[in-house]
């Protein structure tokens, strides 16, 4: 009998379970790594361990001990620096480390933008414990945002007009720190609708799959959080050239990578694009399952696959010119209660084509202010750019939550 092949996922969650159901179906043994006790994961995975995936000695143990094929920190940022470390320790296929951390960990970011030409916003770098008397915040152009150089999912993060509440917007980003360095920089305001998402697979440094997408904010309660996302693109040709243009150099600059990149960029007044976080790893949201219903190509299995190393013959290619209108809103609510339902209006609900609800009845439900504040997610196929714009451009009218 041929022994399975064995992949490591680094994470559990509700979230990750497509991945790990993906690896059993392409006929890999599954080991799963979360510390959370109720991750659903562990139930389907041929193996579970109760351990942090930003443990890095741990799981390394872990790793050598199952003698695995592969590894995978699939839409996971904390994950993704173990996975690099993992894998180049074992010579397996995989990122690398140095240039992880670099994309992972905000003020390493910014210098490796930096030094590699790009566009950066200026900034001072911070360590905790704070020394705020010290802190020459008035050398920076305000607004500002300030940021935890290593949290996801905008905890902990703030934007300020003015010094007034910098040292609570510092106390609140030091609780999201694991590295206890934060980050304040010049606010850059786009001058387009809304922020630029490109969920993107690459292979051996070329990008093949362009899944160029709106971000879009919901002003009323987290402008820092995507609440949906539309496709294609709102940005003219000359912009979506830059966009390119720029996302293949920042590819470039990494190496010669193959695998998921999650990045998010805006464009000035001043025609300047600016990245904002680059991930090397798939998005949140279930951006991968959006942008493989688009292509019509399972980003989710290449994913999987090029973790174990068989990269030939993938086919994922997207040009983001489909010509077809697509939306995924993140269902949330800016009140605290119970929920209760979803309701959509007519042209949202002949274009649903999914719906992924992660609260169930009488659950409580808290403001959209972190991104796992989220109630689910529901996937539209539009017929016309017109119905897009009426739902998407207009979600918290086009999709009701009701609650008690």
């Amino acid at each position: 009998m041929e022994t399975k092949r064995k992949i490591l996922l680094l994470g559990g969650s509700a979230a990750q379970l497509v991945a790990i159901r993906k690896a059993k179906e392409l006929g890999y043994y599954t080991i799963v790594c979360d510390y959370l006790m109720d991750n659903p994961g562990q139930h389907i995975a041929d193996r579970y361990y109760n351990v942090s995936t930003t443990d890095i000695t741990k799981i390394l143990k872990i790793a050598s001990e199952e003698n695995i094929d592969g590894i995978v920190a699939y839409s996971s940022d904390p994950a993704a620096p173990t996975a690099a470390y993992v894998a180049q320790k074992l010579n397996l296929p995989g990122l690398d480390y140095e240039k992880v951390r670099h994309f992972c960990e905000k003020q390493l970011f910014r210098k490796f933008l930096k030094n590699n030409g790009f566009n950066v916003p200026r900034s001072l770098e911070i360590k905790i414990p704070l020394q705020i008397e010290s802190l020459n915040s008035n050398a920076l152009k305000y607004p500002v945002i300030i940021k935890p150089t290593d949290s996801s999912g905008s905890k902990g993060v703030s934007v300020l007009q003015d010094t007034t509440n910098l040292k609570k917007a510092l106390e609140e980003a030091a609780k999201f720190s694991r590295n206890k360095t934060l980050i304040i920089e010049e606010f850059i305001e786009r001058d387009h609708p809304h922020v630029i998402e490109a969920e993107i697979f690459t292979i051996n440094g070329k990008v093949v799959s362009w899944g160029l997408i709106n971000s879009i904010r919901d002003c009323e309660s987290n402008p820092l959080l995507p609440a949906g996302y539309s496709y294609p693109l709102e940005l003219s040709n000359e912009r979506i050239k830059l966009v390119k243009s720029e996302i293949s150099r920042l590819i470039h600059a990494f190496g010669n990578p193959s695998g998921a990149f999650n990045i998010e960029m805006i464009i000035d007044k001043n025609n300047q694009l600016y990245f904002l976080d680059a991930g090397p790893r798939n998005g949140g949201n279930m951006l991968p399952e959006f942008i493989s219903m688009i292509s019509g190509k399972d980003l989710v299995e290449a994913t999987i696959r090029n973790a174990m190393g068989e990269i030939g013959g993938l086919d994922v290619e997207l040009d983001s010119k489909s010509g077809e209108y697509w939306g995924l809103a993140v269902l949330h609510t800016n009140q605290h209660g119970k929920f209760k339902t979803v309701n959509y209006n007519p042209i949202a609900k002949k274009a649903l084509v999914r719906e992924e609800i992660q609260k169930s009845p009488g659950e409580e439900v808290t403001p959209f202010i972190k991104c796992n504040d989220l109630i689910g997610l529901s996937f539209f196929h539009f017929r016309e750019q017109l119905e897009m714009e009426n739902v998407m451009g207009n979600m918290n009218n086009s999709i009701i939550i009701s609650t008690t």
